[in-house]
This record gives structure tokens, sequence and C-alpha cells, in this order.
């Protein structure tokens, strides 16, 4: 968190200095791929901070660290897979015991209301689920499980993926040209 507050701290003073060290932007690259690709493949990664990164990603983006376009390409790739991934769970998982003892560390009325949601909204709850913390992580494992459409689970991943990256980095984007917000921010 210290590293962090640094890092928004000479963002904020407007000390760029670490603008060319290249393996530090490598670096922040690898993490918030790591972190987002994590966070979406596997179902006891929820609490992972996928939301708080694309903004502080698109704060950087607004002082000119990172690129738009590279990490928009990036995190979006990074999210697709990890919700492939745990498609590909949810997909080849149902039935075994491993499946049932993840099912068990969930609460349950999530997993239900996740199902629920799934089955009644069918496809348009990837998308508006991409925006829930706990659903993100969840309906693609559910939809998996349900034996959802490969290519109809992978057209609204793509695009659920990129709308919801877009939007945070935006958000973020808009904040960075705050000063004000983002001394409030650096303060909390």
């Amino acid at each position: 968190m210290n590293s962090l507050k640094e890092l928004l701290s000479a963002v904020n003073q407007g000390n760029l200095t670490f603008i060319f060290n290249i393996k530090l932007i490598l670096m922040i690259y690898v993490l918030v791929f790591v972190v987002l690709f994590v966070e979406n493949a596997m179902l006891l990664a929820f609490f992972l901070p996928g939301d708080s990164l694309l903004i502080i990603v698109g704060i950087l983006i607004a002082k000119g660290i990172l690129n738009f376009f590279i990490t928009l390409l990036a995190l979006t790739i990074a999210v697709s897979l990890g919700s492939w991934v745990s498609y590909l769970q949810g997909r080849f998982l149902k039935n075994s015991s491993i499946f049932k003892r993840w099912l068990s560390y969930l609460p349950i009325r999530s997993y239900q209301r996740a199902s629920n949601m799934l089955d009644k909204h069918g496809l348009c709850t990837l998308f508006v689920g991409r925006f829930v913390t706990f659903l993100r992580t969840v309906l693609p494992t559910m939809a998996g499980v349900s034996g959802l459409n490969f290519l109809k689970f992978q057209l609204f991943n793509w695009i659920s993926s990129f709308t919801w990256v877009l939007i945070l980095i935006i958000v973020g984007f808009c904040l960075g040209q705050s000063k004000y917000l983002l001394n409030f921010i650096y303060i909390i």
C-alpha cells in the first residue's frame, strides 16, 4: 500500500522521473495483467481489487505514464482470458468433487443468485455481471457449468471485458485530469 501511495504522490506532485524506467512500466503492466487475469479466472480470487486497479491505471494514463491503447488491449485480453479459464473450469469440473469443494467456500446465497440470474437473463447477465465484483468471478464458471454455448459466451465475454476495462480506465483518466480529485484520493 505504501508503494501505491508513493506512486500516487509522485504523480500528483508531477515527479515523473520514473516514467523513463521501462522496467517499472513493464512491471506495472505485468502486475495489473496478472491481478486482473487471476481475479477473473479463479473463484477464490474475487477479493482482488480489479476495479480499483483499472481506475489507478486510468490515472497513470492521464499523467502520460502508460499508453491508453496498449493498456486497453492488454487488460481486455487479461480479463477475457481469465473469464475464459473460469468458463473452462465450470465446463470440465462441473460434476467433480473439486468443484463441489470450491462451491463450499462460496456464500451459497451468492452462488444461487448467480445461477438464477444466468438462467433467467442468459447472456445479458454476463455483460451486466462484469460490473459486479463477486458476479464477475462466478458467472463465467456458472456459464460453463450450465453448458452455455462456447461461441456465445466468448462474444459476450470479450464485449463485456472491453467495455468494463474501457469505462473504468476512462473514470481513472478523468480523475487524473482533475488535480482536486487526485488530492482527495491521495488523502484517503
